[in-house]
């Protein structure tokens, strides 16, 4: 199985890092052997924006299906997971 990694921060200059995110995504993948075929990272990007460039990105890769998208937590994938 193919994994495509997300990971977003929202602010750049309060210490967000998104290493923890992509560490526990890393150790989630490899653990159940899925191939790892790249990692998109958004940094000070919010999750209520219509654009974010890595995730653009990565969804222009699984519209084919060849990879599964995996997430560190919803509300990285979909702004806030509290608006529903």
């Amino acid at each position: 199985m193919n994994a495509a990694l997300y990971a977003r921060v929202s602010t750049r200059d309060k210490g967000q890092d998104p290493e923890m995110q992509l560490t526990e995504l890393r150790e989630f993948a490899a653990k159940r052997g899925w191939h790892e075929v790249g990692e998109f990272v958004d940094i000070g990007v919010s999750g209520s924006k219509d654009s974010r460039p890595q995730l653009d990105a990565m969804m222009r890769l699984t519209k084919g299906r060849k990879v599964d998208v995996i997430v560190w937590k919803l509300d990285r994938f979909s702004g806030d997971a509290r608006r529903g």
